[in-house]
């Protein structure tokens, strides 16, 4: 019987030989994951250092030194991206982000960033549909109902922001914005965050096209309860065991647009409604209707915006207000130089957190949804307000204004420039804020991982995402109070861009002006006089030599100056008003060590004193060291 063996073995080998192969199908059309690695650690020595509270007359001052790891914008060190399709027109994607402080314990943050997404595509006979749902999706409309400011691309480069892409060539970065005024940004680039639903028709009967969207936006989510093993939660409210309350929260917005040519049309809406009491009794509610329109023509094109809001809380309502927003290009052909033409009113009646302007009216109540342990970012992301001294083309409610801004090349030097002049409707304001052009970020960094407001030695900054800005409080006011004073701002911002080649290598040189004024009367232009409230003005020159295929050096110079009048708030021991000035030098070092692989060094000497407030001030170093990977 052995000598049977090999013959049965070989007989049942090329009888399973000869069977059909089953092969079950891919479950996925396609499958990637992407991502990328930043390493980011900072060291501060301050040689004067900043008093971060006053507590009992005492100052209470920051360490004068810190080696910290971690970016306090709070984006994570490892962020990996997965994307897979199951069939021609549907796709999903997700991402997993993982944090680690470095010091041994790896469980200190790991989840997902923005969700798990679902995509879909499809065509019909009536035209295309585009479907996205699920987590958090990057959505903008227009101006007035949901979209964020983009500016005119005139800011510093020198800091590097943590979404900042990267490329082979280690001086593309530098080339794309002397060329195109612009870098490469990522997709949240003047987009607002959405969790929801989120529908696109194109292509449609008559040129038309439709958008609609149902979710929850940044100031409109819900607090999530923080339990640490929810399914042995057995209680009779299982079903909303993942949020702190039901409470409706949502925002539901859409738009049709009609094309005709290179022309369009569109009707706008963005509605938002809550509570601010766990009952559900007390409304908060802001609804957007607008016309959007664009006719690009032989020597000029028009983008305006036109519509009315309404806004009501427990404590207001606010009634009906106008916005209205008119961009008018004149073409090369007709003006020789290219010429925007910027107006701009929005009622005080008017507030849309989601929108592209500031909302300088109201403080927002506080939603019930938030849950009990209200964070940043819950019922709004945290922006300067109040009589705020805005960037160029800054939009804001409670204000009419008009911008021209103009761009042209001479030879090698590509020069940018834009004034502003600007009013307010209703002067009930009492009080004016201001930014940091050249230290904003440093002291944004003060304040690790969180965003107070009302800080600092007299309790007169707030930090922003990446920046602070102060308040300064008027004391021209009547026996009540009240502001008897109208307010005028005007803007005035210049940008040069060079490039020369040295050595056979390129070289690029930015400056960067702003000049600001808030006074009490009209004028054309900044108010460079003691007239003025306050007075800011900022310049910082950048410079950027690529020595190597693989190195670039960089260098910066920064110096601002805020300057008020004796008509605001007076430094008690001093008996004088604000006079700060700021200074920023810098030196950095970029490194392509290997494919898709970089080093960033950054080393900055920084400073700011308040001649007429004493504790308000600081000095010292600051050195960044970033690697990132990409793939």
């Amino acid at each position: 019987m052995k000598s049977l063996y090999p013959y049965l073995f070989l007989f049942f080998t090329f009888h399973l030989s000869a069977q059909d192969t089953i092969v079950k199908p891919a479950p996925l059309e396609s499958f990637s994951v992407s991502g990328n690695y930043r390493f980011f650690a900072q060291h501060r020595l301050f040689t004067n250092p900043y008093t971060y509270s006053v507590l009992n007359d005492q100052p209470l001052y920051l360490p004068n030194r810190s080696i910290i790891v971690g970016d306090a914008s709070q984006l994570p060190e490892l962020t990996l991206n997965l994307t897979g399709s199951p069939s021609k027109g549907t796709s999903f994607g997700t991402d997993l982000v993982v944090w680690n402080q470095n010091n041994g314990n790896f469980d200190y943050y790991h989840n997902l960033q923005l969700g798990i997404n679902l995509y879909g595509n499809f065509k019909t006979k009536f035209g295309n549909m585009s479907v996205r749902a699920g987590g958090i999706h990057w959505h903008s409309m227009t101006a007035f109902t949901m979209k964020s400011f983009a500016g005119y691309n005139r800011y510093s480069i020198f800091d590097r922001n943590p979404w900042d892409p990267q490329f082979k060539d280690i001086n593309k970065r530098y080339e794309d914005y002397y060329k195109n005024g612009a870098i490469s940004q990522d997709t949240r680039w003047s987009q607002q965050a959405v969790q929801g639903f989120i529908l696109d028709l194109t292509e449609l009967p008559l040129g038309l096209t439709l958008n609609m969207m149902y979710g929850k936006t940044q100031n409109a989510g819900s607090a999530f309860r923080d339990l640490s093993n929810v399914s042995n939660d057995s209680t009779n409210d299982n079903f909303i065991k993942f949020y702190d309350n039901t409470i409706p929260n949502n925002v539901i917005a859409g738009s049709i647009t009609k094309t005709f040519k290179k022309h369009r049309i569109s009707i706008n809406s963005f509605n938002r409604k809550t509570y601010s009491d766990e009952l559900a009794t007390k409304v908060i509610s802001n609804n957007i209707l607008t016309s959007e329109f664009f006719f690009d023509l032989k020597s000029f094109s028009i983008l305006g915006e036109v519509g009315g809001g309404h806004y009501q809380d427990e404590f207001k309502d606010l009634g009906n207000g106008e916005m209205i927003s008119l961009k008018l290009n004149l073409k090369k052909r007709l003006t020789k130089i290219p010429l925007e033409l910027h107006y701009y009113r929005i009622s005080p009646n008017v507030v849309n957190n989601n929108a592209e302007f500031v909302n300088t009216s109201v403080n927002e109540a506080t939603s019930a949804s938030v849950g009990t342990n209200q964070v940043i970012g819950a019922n709004g992301v945290l922006q300067q307000n109040g009589s705020a001294m805005l960037g160029m083309g800054q939009m804001a409610n409670n204000r009419q204004g008009l911008n021209i801004n103009t761009e042209f090349k001479i030879k090698d030097a590509t020069v940018s420039i834009g004034n502003g002049v600007a009013k307010e409707i209703i002067n009930e304001n009492n009080n004016i804020s201001y930014g940091h052009a050249v230290n904003g970020l440093t002291m944004s960094r003060f304040w690790r991982f969180s965003f107070p407001s009302n800080v600092g030695p007299y309790n007169t900054t707030s930090v922003l995402f990446r920046n602070v800005f102060q308040t300064i409080n008027l004391n021209d006011l009547d026996n009540k109070g009240e502001v008897v004073n109208d307010k005028f701002f005007n803007n005035i911002e210049a940008q040069v861009k060079y490039k020369l080649n040295l050595f056979g290598n390129p070289w690029h040189l930015f400056y960067l002006g702003s000049y600001n004024s808030v006074q009490t009367k009209f004028s054309p232009v900044t108010v460079f006089t003691e007239e003025a409230y306050l007075r800011f003005y900022s310049h910082q020159l950048e410079s950027y030599y690529r020595i190597h295929p693989k190195v670039v050096v960089s260098q910066y110079l920064g110096w601002e100056r805020a300057i008020a009048n004796y008509s605001t708030e007076i430094n008690i021991e001093s008996s004088k008003p604000r006079n700060q000035e700021g200074i920023g030098l810098g030196f950095g070092v970029d490194y392509m060590l290997a494919k898709n692989t970089a080093i960033y060094l950054r080393h900055r000497y920084f400073s700011l004193d308040d001649r007429n407030f004493e504790l308000d001030q600081f000095k010292g170093h600051e050195t960044t060291i970033e690697l990132k990977i990409i793939f």
